[in-house]
C-alpha cells in the first residue's frame, strides 16, 4: 500500500514537474513577444529580400491581415528565440530521470541540442524557403501570375524553421533514449527501416507538397539519426 502510495505520489510530482516546464516555456515566450514583434516587420522584409525571387511582393487581402500576421511572425520569432530556454526545460525535466555520469552530461547535450535547432532553421532559411518560393514562381507564364499572400509566406517561414529545427534534434533524441535504456542501441537499430519511412513521412507533412522540400528534410533527419546512433553506441555505458 505505502509502495502503491509512493508511486502514484511520484507520478503526480512528475506531471507536476511537466506542467511548471511547460509553463515556464510558455512565459518566455510571452517575456519575448514585444521584442520579437518590434523586428518582426525588418525581418519579414530581410527574408523576402534575401531568399525570395527578385522584385517578388507579397499581397494582403483584408485591412487588417498586415497586423494579424505581423502578430503571427513575432510569435514564431518568439518560439525560435526562447528555442534554447525551451530545451533547457526539456532537459531539466528528462535531468532527473537520469544516471548521475549522464547528468554530468546534460550540460554538453543541451548545448548540442540548441546547436543543432539553430543550424536546422538556418538550413531551412538559407536553402529549403528559396527553393520553394522559386519552385512557385516557376509556374508563372504569360497568363498565370503568382500572388503569394502575406499569411501564406509568414507561416511558410515560421513553420521551415521550427520543424527543421525540431526535426534536427534526432541524434540527441536517440542519443539519450539509448544511454538511459528506454530502448537499446540493438533494438533501435532493427527499427531502422520504420523509423526512416517515419521520418520521411515527418518530412512530407511538415514541409510544401513538393519532393525537393521532402528530400532536403528527410535525407539529412535520417543521416543524423544514424549520428545519433553511432555516438549512442560508442558512448561509455550507463553506470560506468
Amino acid at each position: 500500500m505505502l509502495q502503491g502510495e509512493h508511486k502514484e505520489g511520484s507520478f503526480v510530482e512528475h506531471l507536476e514537474e511537466l506542467r511548471w516546464a511547460i509553463i515556464r516555456s510558455l512565459i518566455s515566450v510571452v517575456v519575448l513577444f514585444p521584442l520579437a514583434f518590434y523586428f518582426s516587420g525588418d525581418l519579414t522584409a530581410m527574408l523576402v529580400g534575401r531568399f525570395c525571387p527578385p522584385g517578388l511582393k507579397l499581397r494582403y487581402f483584408s485591412p487588417v491581415e498586415p497586423l494579424l500576421v505581423q502578430l503571427k511572425m513575432a510569435m514564431y520569432l518568439a518560439i525560435i528565440v526562447a528555442a534554447p530556454y525551451i530545451l533547457k526545460q526539456v532537459w531539466g525535466f528528462v535531468a532527473p530521470g537520469l544516471y548521475l555520469r549522464e547528468r554530468r552530461l546534460a550540460g554538453g547535450l543541451l548545448l548540442a541540442s540548441c546547436l543543432l535547432f539553430i543550424v536546422g532553421g538556418a538550413f531551412a532559411m538559407i536553402l529549403i524557403l528559396p527553393v520553394v518560393m522559386n519552385f512557385s514562381v516557376g509556374f508563372q507564364s504569360a497568363w498565370l501570375e503568382p500572388s503569394i499572400g502575406f499569411e501564406q509566406f509568414v507561416n511558410l517561414t515560421g513553420l521551415l524553421a521550427i520543424s527543421f529545427g525540431a526535426m534536427f534534434q534526432c541524434p540527441a533524441a536517440v542519443f539519450i533514449l539509448i544511454r538511459t535504456g528506454i530502448v537499446s542501441y540493438e533494438k533501435l537499430a532493427s527499427l531502422r527501416p520504420v523509423i526512416i519511412v517515419v521520418i520521411f513521412i515527418l518530412s512530407a507533412i511538415l514541409t510544401p507538397p513538393d519532393a525537393v522540400s521532402q528530400l532536403l528534410m528527410g535525407i539529412p533527419t535520417w543521416l543524423l539519426f544514424e549520428l545519433g546512433l553511432l555516438l549512442a553506441r560508442f558512448a561509455a555505458p550507463r553506470g560506468s
